[in-house]
């Protein structure tokens, strides 16, 4: 479905793959952070700086001049759903690799985004799990939120539209060349630029639990693949956040982004109290 198009390993040296701008993810991830019920523990709900802070790394190193890392992280921030040609999404990344095999792609053109996400949810359940047999060990928290605010880049990412697709800069011609018309940075630039308060996004948010985060993080996917039609009914809108259309795909968005990254932050905390821990960890 991509035959012509110029390989995405080439495409991403050229174009930065960066879902919602920096503040944007910052804003998400507090938001996030700001949602959780009180269920979850106090340094969690607490913690939002830290999470913010790395929030930015999976954008932060894809540096050129790490290049292996680099090369290793573009992946993980979209999934090019065309490519798959209706096959399901297997539930892990080796299963992933195996059915690419089979449709003659290679995983990193068409992107591992779905894998990140839940596994960062899987190291802060087990970063969690730890945090349940040594409450007051500060290392332990310290890394949860290192966890958390990681996992939250990765689960704004996939409530981006164009980051789900091929066309995610631009409709793919005829002639399978991607026109880099500048609509990602212009939606990657909504959620800053519309100046919207975490407080506010994590009072609209309902947060639960799910039973298989795969299955939900593949939902979720589905869902937000369904918006990259509205993107392009709304390009010429889109450097106005203040049109109301722009505005409310905007604020439906970050909704999703903060809906998705508290429930699997939620996850995290109840699944990690099903983990045996191995005998021979002390903290």
């Amino acid at each position: 479905m991509r035959a012509g198009l110029v390989a995405l390993v080439l495409i991403c040296s050229s174009f930065p793959c960066s879902a919602w701008w920096g503040d944007g993810h910052a804003v998400l991830t507090r938001a996030a952070v700001a949602a959780l019920p009180a269920e979850t523990p106090e340094f969690l709900r607490g913690g939002a700086d830290l999470a913010v802070h790395c929030a930015y790394d999976p954008d932060l190193i894809k540096n050129r001049a790490v290049p292996h890392l680099s090369d290793a992280e573009h992946p993980e921030h979209y999934l090019d759903v065309e490519l798959l040609e209706g096959a399901a999404l297997p539930a892990t990344r080796y299963e992933f690799v195996a059915l690419c095999a089979r449709l003659n792609q290679s995983p990193s053109k068409v992107g591992l985004l779905p894998y990140a996400t839940v596994e960062w949810t899987e190291r802060l359940t087990m970063a969690l799990a730890e945090h349940r047999r040594w409450p007051e060990n500060e290392a332990v928290r310290a890394k949860a939120l290192v966890y958390a605010g990681i996992l939250s880049h990765y689960a704004a990412d996939l409530t981006q539209p164009l980051h789900t697709t091929i066309h995610f800069d631009g409709r793919v011609g005829a002639d399978g060349k991607l026109p880099h018309s500048g609509v990602h940075e212009k939606v990657d630039a909504l959620v800053e630029r519309a100046g919207l308060a975490p407080a506010d996004l994590a009072e609209q948010v309902e947060v639960k639990a799910y039973d298989d985060a795969m299955a939900a993080i593949q939902a979720a996917l589905e869902t937000t693949h369904a918006q990259v039609d509205r993107v392009y009914e709304l390009e010429a809108e889109l450097g106005d956040v203040t049109h109301p259309e722009v505005a409310a795909f905007t604020a439906d968005r970050a909704r999703a982004a903060v809906a998705l990254t508290a429930s699997l932050y939620l996850t995290a905390w109840r699944q990690s109290e099903t983990v045996r821990l191995p005998g021979w960890l002390h903290r």
